[in-house]
């Protein structure tokens, strides 16, 4: 098929208010079909999408990026959790949006961190964590909301204020536990050291260079036995064509072999790094401990 069968076929889909989970796969083969097409063909391309893009949708907001940069809070949290609206030209593109595996991926990254702090405050009576890029800080609401006679305290950065102005809203009723930072995370400069420093969804907008960079910084700042968690989409994400093409939202996607080969060259010990991912293996994390 030709790219203007694809267009075609995209035209179609956008003409009956969207795709039916039949439609799936087809819309994956669209996206692979209109990766790398000429500028004429692109502009053609989001003629037909425009009435998806628009803010209200999920793939619109990825689009047109009204905070000014890609995975916003709000995107995020829409997608931590399933926000679907109900406007017949937009609802099937959101439930679309949200059943594909790199969706899944960032929903199942609250439970991983859930997880790690559960084990967390089984060693330690008042952890300290360090929440990198935090964006709306859900994933620390839902850990409160999960754990009993919890002492853990959270400073959570961001360089959005309106981000952390949000996600101190969420988590209101855990205020004394959480120091919320408006900063850049390169000019970070930390007074204490960490148990735990978090990073779900930042490490993959950075280039190599900056990943090395930022790693290093960050693992100075763990307490002995802390460690430093970081996430990051695999090159095994099979949404990531879509993600590209429909929504303008590109990552730096790496496999485990890279992840382990920057944090060697931040300097981290061998046999202090190791990699896991979450359920659907979209989202891998890199695990760095502080012996």
């Amino acid at each position: 098929m030709g790219v203007h069968d694809h267009l075609y076929d995209l035209n179609q889909m956008v003409d009956k208010g969207g795709p039916d989970i039949f439609d799936y796969s087809k819309l994956r083969k669209i996206a692979n079909g209109l990766n790398n097409i000429s500028l004429e063909d692109e502009g053609k391309l989001y003629e037909i999408f425009k009435p998806v893009l628009q803010e209200k949708s999920i793939i619109g907001h990825t689009f047109l990026k009204p905070r000014g940069y890609a995975g916003d809070y709000r995107l995020i949290d829409k997608i931590y959790t399933k926000e679907v609206s109900q406007d017949p030209e937009i609802k099937k593109w959101d439930i679309y949006f949200h059943e594909a595996d790199s969706s899944t991926a960032v929903r199942n990254r609250k439970t991983y961190f859930i997880n790690i702090m559960d084990k967390l405050t089984t060693l330690l009576v008042r952890p300290k964590v360090l929440n990198l890029g935090s964006g709306p800080c859900r994933d620390v609401l839902e850990y409160f909301q999960s754990s009993f006679d919890n002492k853990a305290y959270f400073s959570c950065i961001d360089m959005d204020k309106d981000a952390l102005e949000y996600a101190s809203g969420l988590c209101d009723n855990y205020y004394e536990n959480i120091n919320y930072i408006n900063k850049n995370v390169f000019r970070f400069t930390a007074t204490e050291k960490y148990n735990l420093i978090w990073s779900s969804g930042l490490f993959d907008y950075f280039s190599d260079k900056l990943f090395i960079r930022l790693t290093n910084k960050m693992y100075q700042l763990l307490e002995k036995d802390g460690e430093l968690v970081i996430g990051n989409f695999s090159i095994g994400n099979p949404g990531r064509v879509e993600m590209e093409v429909y929504g303008k939202w590109f990552l730096n996607h790496r496999s485990e072999e890279q992840l382990v080969n920057l944090a060697l060259k931040a300097g981290i010990p061998g046999d202090c790094i190791c990699v896991q991912k979450e359920q659907t293996g979209v989202n891998l994390f890199l695990h760095l401990s502080k012996p």
